[in-house]
């Protein structure tokens, strides 16, 4: 097998030689090679000895890193693959990860071998591949070369601990690797995708929202600050982007007096629940963006299980969106009779501009579900009913949240086409209608940064603050200087994940003084729970609509619909949607596998497989399934 991909690549790829050395004395170490992409792996020809496979759970370019190491004119060899389609160089190129590094202290120089003795098991030697220090290279500009640089990443969601993740992982040269401090208000990261999983019992509170101290226990450059910004002082370059002079870095002030100095910064707020100023919504509905959000709807749901039958108790969510058609098919799954469960959209319909296989299972399990769905209705007010609890309902109610305070039902008032009013009575309003960024909800943060009309702060294509050298911004709190780059980018976690690897990139290739690269979302899919078993899961997969009639009206139509796979292409002719268990099945697998560390992967994915096991064995035994 091995010999057949090595003449495919050495039949398709050409080779990238490196320069001559940047300057007199200089040696560039890194030996002509070949690079092939495969799958989501690289594979790289050096010289005359065998293959090397590197592999990059992020990437599907870590070759390029190693063109990176020669010079400006080796990138642009590796640009021109791309032009061939061979090679993709825009497309997340982080995570390199080569076996067993060492480095040789006297000689300044990286040695990564395929295994510790340099053989390949066979007896055949697979020789060394040499990366030059940091001492044989120029010093990135406005730092000395034996500086230690020192990033801040303010924020620890998605964006901001993933760039702290990226950068840990990634091969620095010789007394270059940074000090990262990672600083967040609260003291645990939230994956938001599974915050469903905590309403449902299918994961624990420390699966989803592990332990900032946990996570980057295993990290040596990398510690944890927790406390909120009050505010930044940039001592950046304000030229342009071409501009040579990369700035002194700057200090970030707590809300507590603590002063944190760094070199390079990183901008990664996150988003924060918007209520759009209508009276009531903040006062009494319970949003959904946040671990502590999750934890109290938890408890209203607790709450409402808790009450002797009866009258079913009526839940209002608000947004149908993916948050609110998801939110509410947990929710009336989990509560099934005991409550009676409305959707309310402000659109003609739930999940507009979503793919068309998704909108269709949402529906069908909405319907199963027995929720209504108010379509073209906009919230103008919240109102709380006064009622004096009975001593029946004060003995049974534990909620922490303003909501809850009163026992008389909330009313929800809208207003309809051609101008009519209605009111909905709920017992729980679940609010999960808009987002805006962190920077634009704190603007009384003092950020010397520029930002858009919806307070997202501007970004160059490289996702490098406008106007400054040493500040980069990622994430829902991003927005670009120029608009139309992102009009299709939605702020979602995948959107973030990407734009990590992009800024950990750059961050490395500003302290090492390197081009930077610019951002090119690649968008993999959609993915949405639809209650604890069930997904819908949408892939970008070119189906023309020919093809897809012919699947759905064929004779494999009744397997594919068991299997919970159908073909509805979009207006760009790409859709195959997964419905049911299988949807669900691969959600999890995905999301299990964008766990942050490997670590926590494992003590996740134990947890999953032991109660899928239990589960199993109460489905076996007749028994009914319980929530964990």
């Amino acid at each position: 097998m091995l010999h057949v991909l090595r003449a495919r690549l050495q039949r398709l790829t050409p080779t990238i030689t490196p320069p001559a050395p940047e300057r007199p004395g200089a040696q560039c170490s890194a030996p002509p090679f070949r690079a092939c992409i495969i799958g989501r792996a690289a594979f790289v020809h050096i010289s005359d000895v065998p293959m090397w496979k590197l592999t990059s759970p992020t990437s599907s370019l870590a070759a390029h890193q190693l063109a990176c190491h020669c010079s400006t004119s080796a990138q642009q060899s590796t640009a021109s693959l791309a032009s061939k389609g061979r090679l993709d160089v825009s497309f997340r190129c982080l995570s390199l990860r080569l076996p067993f590094a060492s480095r040789n202290q006297s000689a300044g120089r990286w040695h990564v071998n395929r295994n510790r003795n340099g053989s390949n098991g066979t007896g055949r030697h697979l020789g060394a591949l040499t990366f030059a220090s940091n001492a044989e290279r120029p010093a990135a500009s406005g730092m000395s070369n034996n500086a230690t640089p020192r990033i801040c990443i303010l924020g620890g969601g998605f964006g901001g601990l993933y760039t702290a993740v990226r950068l840990e992982s990634l091969m620095w040269p010789h007394s270059r690797r940074p000090q990262i401090t990672l600083i967040d208000q609260n003291e645990r990261f939230v994956f938001k995708p599974l915050l469903y999983e905590l309403i449902n019992g299918g994961a624990k509170p420390e699966e989803v929202a592990p332990l900032f101290s946990d996570l980057l226990a295993p990290m040596s450059s990398t510690s944890f600050v927790q406390g909120s910004v009050d505010s930044v002082h940039s001592d950046d370059s304000t030229g342009g982007a071409n501009s040579s002079n990369a700035g002194t870095g700057g200090t970030i002030t707590l809300v507590d007096g603590q002063q944190l100095q760094y070199d390079w910064l990183v901008l990664a707020l996150g988003s924060s629940t918007s209520f759009f100023g209508i009276p009531g919504v903040k006062e009494l509905a319970l949003p959904f963006n946040d671990f502590k959000d999750a934890m109290r709807v938890l408890r209203r749901v607790e709450d409402i299980e808790a009450r002797p039958p009866g009258v079913p108790a009526d839940v209002v969510v608000v947004g149908a969106g993916y948050a609110g058609v998801e939110l509410a098919t947990t929710v009336a799954e989990r509560l099934g009779n005991r409550a009676a469960v409305q959707l309310v959209s402000a659109g003609g319909d739930i999940l507009e501009g979503m793919p068309p296989g998704q909108v269709k299972a949402a529906r069908k399990m909405l319907q199963d579900l027995h929720v209504s769905i108010v379509t073209n209705a906009m919230v103008s007010s919240i109102r709380q009913e006064h009622h004096q609890p009975s001593t029946a309902e004060a003995s049974t109610s534990h909620s922490r949240h303003p909501a809850t305070a009163a026992a008389g039902k909330q009313q929800v008032h809208i207003k309809l086409p051609n101008s009519s009013k209605s009111t909905i009575p709920a017992d729980m309003v679940l609010w999960t209608a808009g987002s805006s960024p962190a920077s634009h909800a704190a603007r009384k943060l003092k950020l010397p940064f520029k930002t858009n009309k919806q307070g997202a702060l501007l970004t160059d294509r490289n996702l490098r603050v406008v106007q400054q050298q040493r500040v980069f911004a990622l994430g829902d709190v991003a927005g670009s200087e120029i608009e139309a780059q992102t009009a299709n980018i939605p702020p979602t976690a995948q959107v973030a994940f990407q734009q990590a690897d992009y800024v950990a990139w750059n961050l490395w290739s500003s302290i090492n003084a390197r081009p930077l690269l610019p951002f090119k979302y690649q968008h993999l899919g959609d993915m949405m729970s639809l209650g604890r078993v069930n997904g819908a899961v949408t892939l970008p997969v070119p189906v023309s609509r020919q093809l897809a009639s012919s699947l759905q009206g064929g004779p494999l139509s009744s397997l594919l619909g068991a299997a919970g796979i159908s073909f509805q292409p979009d207006d760009t002719g790409k859709g195959v949607t997964l419905q049911g268990p299988l949807a669900g099945f691969v959600r999890r697998a995905a999301y299990l596998y964008r766990q942050p560390t490997d670590q926590h992967k494992l003590r996740v994915g134990s947890n999953w497989l032991q109660q899928a096991a239990e589960q199993a064995q109460r489905v076996l035994s007749g028994a009914p399934a319980t929530r964990r």
